[in-house]
Parts: C-alpha cells; structure tokens; sequence
C-alpha cells in the first residue's frame, strides 16, 4: 500500500521532491543548476543609458566649475595682461612685418604707401619714422595702467579694450599691405581710424586728472589717431593711383587737393574737443609738412599741393592752439570764481559789525 500524501510529522517519509519550475530553469539546462553567464562584451540598455548620464552629468559639472572659476577673474587684472601682451605682441610683429628684423621691407611693397613718389599726398621718407615713436608711446601707457592708482580707473577700463582692437587691426594692416591685397588694406585702415575716434571720445568723457596721464595716455593715443588720419589718406591715394582708378576724371592733382582739405577739416574737428588735442595736430602737421618738400622738390611735383599741405599745416596748429588756449583760460577764470566765493567780502567801515548785514 502506497504511502499517504498527508503523513503527519511524526511518519519517517520525507515527502515528494520541490517541483522544478520551468520559468526558473532556462531550455537546456539541468534543474537547480546555476545560470549560464551572460556573454562577454554585451551589456544591457539600462546600463550604458546610465553611464552615459554619468558621464554627461559629470561633464557638465566640470563645465559649469570651470565657468564659475572663470567668472572669479577679476576683469581689471584680465585687462590690464590682455592689454600688455597684445601691446608688446603687436608692436613686434608690426617691426617684424616691417621688415625691422630682417625680411622683405614694408617700404618696398607694391601697394606704394610708403613711397614718396608713389602718389602726389605721399610725405618725404622721414615720415615713417612716426610709427616708432608711436609704438614706444605705447609701452609707456601699457606701463601707466600698471600703476596702482589707475588699476581700477573707469577710463581704463573702456580704453583698454579698444587699445587692444586697434593694435590687431594694425597688425592685420601691415600684413595686408606687405602681401598686396588692397581691398581688405582699405577696411582695415578706416577700421582703425573709427576705433581710434571711438577711444578719443572715451577720453573726452573721462578727461585725464594729472599731468603724468596725459601725458602716457592722452599724447600716445592722440598721436595714433593723428598719424592714422595721414595714413589712410596716403594709402587710399597709393592703392587708387596702383589700381588705376580716377573718379569724375579729375585728375591726381584735384584728388590730392580734396585728400588734403579733407585730412585737415577732419583734424581740425578733432583738435577742437577737449582742451585742444595737440597731439593730434602735431601728428597730422608732421605728415602735411612732410609733404611740402617732397612735392616741391621730388617727384611728382605739384606746387598746389605742397601749397595747400603747408597752409592747413598752419591752420591746424592755430586751431588746436586756439582751443586749449580758451579752454584753459576758462578753467582758470572758473577756479579763480570758487576761490573768491570762500573769501569774506571786504569790511570797508572798520565797525566790528559784518558787512553782509549792512546789504
């Protein structure tokens, strides 16, 4: 007789056998052995989707520390390097550009703005020479910004950028006229000269507080602008003249004539803001005066121009002259006014008793 399913605990019948699931014992495999192991290489969606949030979280934390560390600059110290490197570095490649360590001459490219008898407005070789003394201007207010009284200065900081714009544009310059390519020479050098107008205007809205400011500042960049005026007038003529171009058939003289009166209007507009940029003026008086001898004497010659060179050469000065004249005058009749109202009025009577209470 078959044993009872229902033997009580106290019978030695163990009981049939744990039925084998077939859920939990994969086709092929022997009941209550262990599972195969996965295939090497392969590893599930889930996984891969979770490192690479992982990973893309863990690049955007890196992303946004190193904005955060960046946002921790102090902008006026970013400033005043990226102002000091772009001056040093922009000022040697110019040199080097210029043929000043050795290579092709910058006087010698075929676009002719630095021939003297390249076009009827083209100054005696000597003129050149304003470049250096620009460039050694520069250092010294690269040097200025240094200075711990103007590290934070308002006017620095507008200035300094724009200082760094018009160096590279220089460069950019240079290099576009070496190589002979005309068009961008053109952009780039009314390019500079608007950048240039743009920072005499911030230094008319912050005028410089001492002697020593204006002079590593306000002559350096003056002299930039002046000579950059004189530039892009010889250049535009250089590259016309190279180009073959004669609008409304008027000829090279009248066109140098326009060229002159244009350059010495615009100077003269310049030179009367502020106190009267002399600077300005004496850079573009260096480049007109220039041109007398070389069109009186050199070749091409023009009598009218070298006439027209010289008398607004002397226009400039007069009116640069003229407006620091009255603006220092005005300056001092104002300083004088708030010197007298701190003075008590004069007690003629002698009484004791004030004179304001005699009025």
């Amino acid at each position: 007789m078959a044993p009872s399913d229902d033997a009580g605990p106290g019978s030695s019948y163990p009981g049939p056998p744990p039925a084998t699931s077939a859920r939990t014992s994969p086709a092929g495999t022997k009941p209550g052995a262990p599972p195969a192991p996965k295939p090497a290489g392969k590893k599930s969606t889930g996984s891969t989707t979770a490192a690479v949030r992982v990973t893309a979280s863990r690049a955007a934390a890196g992303g946004s520390s190193v904005i955060r560390h960046i946002g921790s600059w102090d902008p006026d110290l970013v400033r005043r390097i990226v102002v000091t490197v772009v001056t040093i570095g922009a000022v040697l490649g110019t040199a080097e550009v210029a043929g000043a360590f050795g290579g092709p001459d910058l006087r010698e490219a075929s676009l002719g703005t630095f021939d003297p008898a390249a076009t009827l407005v083209s100054p005696a070789a000597p003129a050149a020479y304003a470049w250096l003394l620009i460039g050694v201007s520069l250092i010294g207010y690269t040097i200025h910004q240094w200075l711990p009284a103007h590290q934070r200065s308002p006017r620095h900081r507008g200035l300094g950028w724009a200082v760094v714009v018009a160096l590279l544009v220089t460069l950019g310059w240079a290099v576009a006229v070496q190589r002979g390519m005309p068009a961008l020479s053109l952009v780039l050098i009314f390019l500079l000269l608007a950048m240039l107008l743009a920072s005499l205007r911030w230094l008319n809205h912050y005028p410089a507080q001492t002697r020593p400011e204006g002079l590593l500042v306000d002559i350096p960049l003056g002299l930039f602008l002046g000579w950059t005026g004189v530039t892009a007038t010889v250049h535009t003529a250089a590259v016309l003249t190279t180009l073959g171009v004669d609008w409304l058939e008027f000829g090279a003289q009248r066109w140098a004539l326009i060229g002159v009166i244009l350059l010495t209007l615009a100077a003269m507009a310049v030179c009367m803001t502020d106190r009267g940029r002399i600077a300005v003026a004496l850079a573009v008086v260096w480049g007109l005066v220039l041109i007398v001898p070389e069109r009186l004497l050199g070749d091409p010659q023009s009598i009218p121009v070298a006439f027209a060179a010289g008398l607004g050469a002397f226009l400039l000065i007069i009116s640069a002259g003229s407006r620091r004249h009255r603006v220092d005058h005005a300056y001092r009749r104002e300083l004088r006014a708030r010197q007298m109202a701190t003075v008590p009025p004069i007690d003629f009577f002698d009484d004791g008793e004030p004179a304001t209470a005699r009025q």
